[in-house]
């Protein structure tokens, strides 16, 4: 066995993982009883999975396409925790407003015992 196959089994090894992780979080999506849970199977499940993807890319060799991976990988370690706490965010926003007796955040916060100028505890 050389250098090359090894490198090749390694990469593979990580699409596996990649594919096993994100089915998995889809699964925790499905499954989840509220927004908040299934946001984190979800963003935890995406960037776990997306990176191992990026990591079996590296078996390319290729300077250009390791460049972009490693963008990608830095794009997503800025993104997907902003796009999880927006989303949220909105979340609890809604829950507010509908005075959802069910939601955690609604009920006994912090925020909530406050006096506000705005309609929103943000």
């Amino acid at each position: 066995m050389t250098l090359t196959s090894l490198f090749a089994w390694i990469a593979d090894g990580f699409i596996l993982l990649g594919s096993i992780v994100m089915t998995i979080g889809v699964v925790g999506v499905i499954r989840m009883p509220d927004i908040y849970t299934k946001l984190h199977a979800a963003s935890k499940a995406v960037f776990l999975g997306v990176c191992s993807f990026l990591v079996a890319m590296i078996d390319t060799g290729d300077p250009a396409i390791i460049a972009r991976a490693a963008l990608i990988g830095l794009l997503l370690i800025y993104t997907t925790p902003v796009a999880a706490h927006e989303i949220a965010r909105a979340a609890a926003r809604e829950a507010l407003m509908r005075g959802d007796a069910r939601d955690p955040i609604a009920i006994g916060s912090v925020r909530n015992d406050r006096p506000r100028r705005f309609p929103f505890p943000y």
